[in-house]
C-alpha cells in the first residue's frame, strides 16, 4: 500500500521533473509538435479556433499526439475552465470505459466497482453531485440500491465517444445540477468525416486473473451521407461479456462492548468527552476498546453482459438549417453470486462474551486478537454466537434510454434559434435472491487482526466446508424496481451584434423528473430452534399486512425435523465455489480458502417464495420534480492595452417544485398501521456566472478567472419518505422530504501556457464555498422494544470552503534524438483542502474532511509512438478520503490512499488494421477502507488484473 505523505511527494516530484523538461527545452521544438487539431464546437463568445502554432516546419502526426492536440485545442478555445479527452481514432478511446478515461483528467477521482471505473468525483464533489450529459441530454442514474443521481459510467461504451469534456465553471446556458462540474459525453456524428463514409470495428477478448475466464467484446460503428451530403446517418453498437470477480475481507463495523450485559445491543458510549465505566476496557485507561462487528469474507461474482446502440440522423436541407433525431440505448445485466462467510458476535453475556484471558489489545484502542465465548446456555441453540453462509443471488438489470430531437436555424448571419426536446429513462431492477444458512449457538469464535493487511483471520469451532451445525436457513426474494424518467424541452436564442458584445443568448428550459422505487419482500425462514419454545422449530414467511414485516408461522415441527429439512435443502446442493479466497492478493495470513457456496440450486431446493404479495410500504416511494429555468447570457471581447480579453457574463433562474410520496407506519407489531404520506416543497435559485479569459501572449499564454454559483439536488432516496431497519446491527435509516439543495459559490484563477499544439503547462487555483449541503446525523429510536441507531439526512449548518490547486502538463519529447523523439508524458496533480466542515470523529474529536475529498491526487502517463507501434503506461493515485462521517458503531468510514498502474500497446499492420494488448491494474493493487484508523480496517479488496487483446479495423 502506498503511504500518503511520502507517496504524494514522490509523485509531485515526478510532475516537477516533467515540467522542468518542458520549460528548459529549446523552444524551437514546440514548432514541430503535431497536426492541427480539428476545431471544437465554438462556445458562446469564443473566437474562431486559431491556427495554434507559429510559422515553421510541421510534422504531421496522428494517434496519441493527435488526440492530445485535439483535446488541447478544445481547452484553449473554451470560454470556461474545461478539460477534455479526445479519441485517438474511430472507436479507439484510451481507456476501457468512460469512467476509467475520466480518471486522467485533472481534479477528477473515480470510484470503482469490481475494479471497474463506475463513478466520477470532481474537485471533491461526490459522483451524485455532478451532472452528466450525453450530447447535451441528461444521463440518468441506474443505481440498483437506494436511488441516487450518480451515473453508472461502466455501461457507457467508450467506442461511441468522440471526446469527453469536464466543465468546471458554469455558464448561464448550462443546465444546473453540477456542484463539482459537468461531464459532457460527446459521441461521433454523421458529418464528422467531411462527407466520406466510414466503418470501423473491433473484436477483443478479456482475461481476468481472479475469474480465470476469457470474455468477448465487439464494437461496430459506421456513418454515411446521402442526397449530396444533405442527410447523414450514423449507427453504432457494442456487445461484451465480463466476469467481474472480486474478493473482500471485511469487518462491517467496529463497536465498543458493554461489560454489564445481558442487553441485546451495545450500550456503552465512550466518546471524546467522557469516560463510561460500562465499557469493556482492557488497558483500564477509561476508554472503551474497539471490537469487530460482523467480520466476514466475501467472494463476489458478477457475470455481466452489456450491449449498447447509438443512432443519429442529421438533415441539412439548406446551409442555415440543421435538424436531427438521435437515441442511445445501454443495458448492463449482471448475474450475481456473492458468497459470504460472516460472524455474529453480539450476545447477552458478561463483557459481551469477550474472553479477556484470550484477547489482546493492539494499537489505537483496537483488539488485535479477540475470542468470543458462548453465553451460558446458548451452545447449540437459536441464540449466541453464529457463523452464517450467505449468498446474494439473482440479477441486476440496468437499462438507460436517451432520445432527443431538435434543430438549429440560422435565421440570419446574426440571429440563431435552437430547440431541443428530449426523453430519458433509466431503469434498474435488482431481483435479489438470498440463500442463507446459519450455524447458531457456537462455543467460541476467534478473530485475529495481526496480519500485515489488518484483515480478519477467522477461526471457528466448526468446519466451514461442511454443513456442520446448521440450525437456521433463510431463502428470500426481494426485488427492487427503480425508475427514473426525465421529459425536457428547451429553446435558445442567440443574437450576435456588431460591437464588443459578440453574443447575446437567452432561453428557457423545462424539465420534469419522476423517480420511483418499489421493494417487494418474500422471505421464508426455517428455524431449527425457537427461543422460548423448547423442543420445537418452525417455518415462517414475512408478512406485511400491518405495514411492517411480521414473521408469520406457517408450520411447526420438532427440532430434529426442522434441522433435517435444513440439511435436506443444503447438503445435496451446495458447492465450494470456483476459486480460493483472495488468491490474487495478500491478507498476510493463510486462513479459510473455501467455504459453503449456496448457489441457485440451494435456493431452488428451498423454494424461492413469491414476493409480489408483500410490498414493503416503508421502502416504496416516489419523488417528483418540476423544474423551469430561464437565462440571459452575453459574451464579449475587447483589447485593452493590446491584450485580447473575452468572457461570458450571465445569470440563470430556476424554480423547482418537489413532491415526495410514500407511506408511514404508526404503531408496532400487530398494532401497526400504514398511512399514505405526501409532502410538497418549492425553492427558487438565482445563479449568476462570469467567465473571463485574457490572451497575455496571443494564442500562447492565457489567464482565466471565473465566479459562478451552482446547485445540486439531493439524492431522491434522501428526499423520499423511506424507512429501513437492520435487525442484526440494530441500525436503520430514514429519508427527509424537507431537504434543500446543495448550494455553492465557485471561483477559479489560472494560467495556461500553450507552447505548441501538443505541449502545454497550466496551473489553476480554485475555491468552492458550500453554504448548504446534505449531511448525516443519528438519533436513537425505540422500535418494537429494541433501541435502534437511526441515520437520517439533514442540511448541514456549517459553511464549508474548499481551496485547491490543479497543475497539468503535456510534453512531447520530439526535440530528443533517435527513438526518444517519439516519446512523451502527460501529468497532472491536484491539491485540495477544506475548512469549516463541522463533523468530528465521534471518538477522538479529530476534524474530518469534507466527504469525497482527497487532499492529493496524481495522474502520470508516458507514451511511445511511431508509425507502426505505440505503447502507453499510466498511473493514477489519490490520497485518503472520507466516505461517511457516521458509519456503523459511530466510527467514520474512510477510503485509504490508492494507486493503480495501467498499460496498453498496439501495432499497425497497415492503414486499416491494428492489433492491441492492454492491461488494467497491472500490479494487483488492493483497495482498502477503514474506520479512520489503520488498525480498524473495514474492507480489504482484491480484483486482480485484467488483460485485453484484440484487433481493430477501419475502412
Amino acid at each position: 500500500m502506498i503511504g500518503t505523505s511520502r507517496s504524494w511527494r514522490s509523485h509531485a516530484s515526478g510532475l516537477a521533473v516533467a515540467t522542468f523538461l518542458l520549460v528548459a527545452a529549446d523552444p524551437s521544438f514546440a514548432q514541430t509538435a503535431g497536426a492541427q487539431a480539428a476545431p471544437a464546437a465554438t462556445p458562446q463568445g469564443a473566437p474562431a479556433p486559431a491556427a495554434g502554432t507559429p510559422a515553421g516546419d510541421e510534422i504531421v502526426v496522428s494517434g496519441i499526439r493527435q488526440s492530445l492536440a485535439n483535446a488541447l485545442n478544445i481547452k484553449r478555445e473554451s470560454a470556461q475552465v474545461l478539460d477534455a479527452i479526445s479519441a485517438e481514432d474511430i472507436g479507439k478511446f484510451p481507456d476501457k470505459n468512460v469512467g476509467e478515461a475520466l480518471q486522467r483528467v485533472t481534479g477528477v477521482q473515480i470510484t470503482r466497482a469490481g475494479g471497474e471505473g463506475s463513478g466520477v468525483a470532481i474537485r471533491g464533489a461526490d459522483p451524485a453531485l455532478n451532472r452528466v450529459e450525453v450530447n447535451g441530454q441528461t444521463q440518468l442514474s441506474t443505481g440498483a440500491g437506494v436511488s441516487s443521481r450518480a451515473v453508472e459510467f461502466r455501461d457507457i461504451p467508450s467506442e461511441f465517444v468522440s471526446r469527453l469534456e469536464v466543465v468546471k465553471s458554469a455558464t448561464a446556458d448550462m443546465t444546473e445540477g453540477g456542484l463539482g462540474g459537468t461531464v459532457r459525453v460527446i459521441t461521433r456524428r454523421p458529418f464528422d468525416n467531411n462527407g466520406k463514409p466510414f466503418l470501423a470495428g473491433s473484436a477483443q477478448t478479456v482475461y481476468t486473473d481472479l475469474a480465470k475466464r476469457w470474455d468477448p467484446k465487439f464494437a461496430l460503428i459506421g456513418s454515411k451521407t446521402f442526397f449530396e451530403d444533405k442527410l447523414g446517418i450514423l449507427l453504432s453498437g457494442t456487445y461484451e461479456k465480463r466476469s467481474l470477480w472480486y474478493d473482500q475481507a471485511r469487518t462491517t463495523g467496529w463497536r465498543q462492548v458493554d461489560r454489564n450485559q445481558p442487553v441485546m445491543a451495545p450500550a456503552c458510549t465512550t466518546d471524546r468527552i467522557g469516560v463510561d465505566e460500562n465499557c469493556v476496557d482492557i488497558d483500564r485507561n477509561g476508554f472503551g476498546d474497539f471490537f469487530p462487528d460482523i467480520p466476514r469474507y466475501v467472494i463476489n461474482r458478477e457475470l455481466t453482459t452489456r450491449y449498447a446502440f447509438n443512432g443519429i440522423v442529421e438533415y441539412r436541407p439548406v446551409d442555415n438549417l440543421k435538424l436531427f433525431v438521435e437515441g442511445t440505448y445501454t443495458r448492463g445485466k449482471q448475474k450475481l453470486n456473492s458468497q459470504f462467510l460472516q460472524l455474529g458476535t453480539v450476545q447477552a453475556a458478561t463483557n459481551g462474551g469477550v474472553s479477556l484471558a484470550n484477547t489482546t489489545l493492539g494499537e489505537d484502542q483496537t483488539v488485535s486478537h479477540v475470542r468470543f465465548v458462548a453465553a451460558p446456555g446458548t451452545i447449540g441453540t437459536a441464540g449466541g454466537l453464529s457463523a452464517t453462509y450467505r449468498n446474494i443471488l439473482g440479477t441486476i438489470d440496468r437499462q438507460n434510454i436517451n432520445s432527443q430531437v431538435g434543430g438549429d436555424w440560422d435565421v440570419s448571419d446574426r440571429f440563431t434559434v435552437s430547440a431541443r426536446g428530449s426523453y430519458a429513462k433509466a431503469k434498474a431492477v435488482n431481483n435479489e435472491i438470498n440463500a442463507t444458512a446459519a450455524a447458531q449457538g457456537l462455543a467460541f469464535i476467534d478473530v485475529d487482526y495481526s496480519g500485515s493487511s489488518g484483515a480478519p483471520n477467522i477461526v471457528l469451532p466448526i468446519d466451514p466446508t461442511t454443513t456442520q451445525g446448521l440450525t437456521q436457513f433463510i431463502v428470500l426474494r426481494r426485488p427492487r424496481y427503480n425508475n427514473q424518467t426525465e421529459k425536457a424541452g428547451k429553446i435558445d436564442f442567440e443574437y450576435k451584434p456588431e460591437s464588443f458584445l459578440t453574443s447575446i443568448r437567452f432561453g428557457v428550459q423545462k424539465r420534469d423528473v419522476d423517480v420511483t422505487s418499489k421493494l417487494y419482500d418474500g422471505t421464508k425462514t426455517y428455524n431449527g430452534y425457537v427461543a422460548g419454545t423448547p423442543g420445537q422449530g418452525n417455518v415462517t414467511l414475512a408478512n406485511y399486512a400491518t405495514g411492517s414485516s411480521v414473521a408469520q408461522v406457517v408450520s411447526t415441527g420438532s427440532n430434529a425435523a426442522i434441522l433435517q429439512q435444513i440439511q435436506n435443502i443444503v447438503q445435496p446442493n451446495f458447492d465450494l465455489g470456483d476459486h480460493n479466497f483472495f488468491n490474487t492478493g495478500s491478507l498476510g495470513f493463510d486462513g479459510y480458502q473455501r467455504f459453503l457456496n449456496l448457489g441457485m440450486d440451494v435456493a431452488n431446493a428451498a423454494g424461492v417464495p413469491d414476493p409480489f404479495g408483500n410490498l414493503n410500504p416503508t421502502d416504496t416511494w416516489g419523488v417528483y420534480e418540476k423544474n423551469i429555468a430561464g437565462y440571459v447570457s452575453t459574451a464579449f471581447a475587447f483589447e485593452p492595452a493590446g491584450i485580447k480579453v473575452s468572457g461570458v457574463l450571465g445569470a440563470r433562474v430556476i424554480n423547482t417544485k418537489t413532491e415526495s410520496r410514500g407511506s408511514i407506519v404508526t404503531g408496532t407489531g400487530l398494532a401497526a398501521r400504514v398511512s399514505p404520506f405526501s409532502q410538497k416543497g418549492e425553492y427558487t435559485e438565482f445563479l449568476p456566472s462570469v467567465n473571463l479569459k485574457a490572451e497575455l501572449i496571443p494564442n500562447k499564454l492565457f489567464a482565466r478567472a471565473t465566479a459562478t454559483e451552482v446547485i445540486a439536488r439531493p439524492a431522491p432516496s434522501d428526499l423520499a419518505p423511506r424507512f429501513t431497519l437492520d435487525s442484526v446491527g440494530f441500525t436503520g435509516s430514514r429519508g427527509n422530504p424537507s431537504l434543500q439543495p446543495y448550494r455553492a459559490k465557485q471561483y477559479d484563477f489560472g494560467l495556461e501556457w500553450y507552447i505548441s499544439k501538443v505541449n502545454f503547462l497550466s496551473a489553476t487555483f480554485f475555491r468552492k464555498d458550500i453554504s448548504s449541503f446534505v449531511d448525516r446525523t443519528t438519533q436513537q429510536e425505540l422500535i418494537n422494544g429494541v433501541n435502534y441507531t437511526i441515520t437520517l439526512p439533514v442540511n448541514g449548518t456549517s459553511k464549508v470552503q474548499i481551496n485547491g490547486v490543479e497543475v497539468g502538463s503535456q510534453v512531447a519529447f520530439d526535440f530528443l534524438p533517435s527513438i526518444l523523439k517519439n516519446t512523451g508524458v502527460t501529468a497532472n496533480y491536484t491539491y485540495s483542502k477544506d475548512k469549516g466542515y463541522n463533523q468530528l470523529d465521534y471518538f477522538t474529536g479529530g476534524a474530518l474532511t469534507f466527504p469525497g475529498l482527497s487532499r492529493h491526487s496524481v495522474n502520470v502517463s508516458g507514451y511511445y509512438e511511431d508509425s507502426k507501434f505505440s505503447i502507453r503506461m499510466s498511473y493514477n493515485w489519490r490520497s485518503k478520503y472520507l466516505i461517511a462521517a457516521l458509519d456503523r458503531g459511530n466510527n467514520p468510514a474512510v477510503g485509504a490512499a490508492f494507486g493503480q498502474w495501467d498499460g496498453s500497446a498496439s501495432y499497425n499492420i497497415n492503414d486499416h488494421i491494428s492489433v492491441f494488448l492492454e492491461g488494467v491494474n497491472l500490479f494487483h493493487a488492493q483497495r482498502t477502507e477503514n474506520a479512520n484508523s489503520a488498525y480498524r480496517q473495514n474492507i480489504v479488496e482484491t480484483y486482480g488484473r485484467r488483460i485485453y487483446g484484440g484487433v481493430r479495423a477501419k475502412l
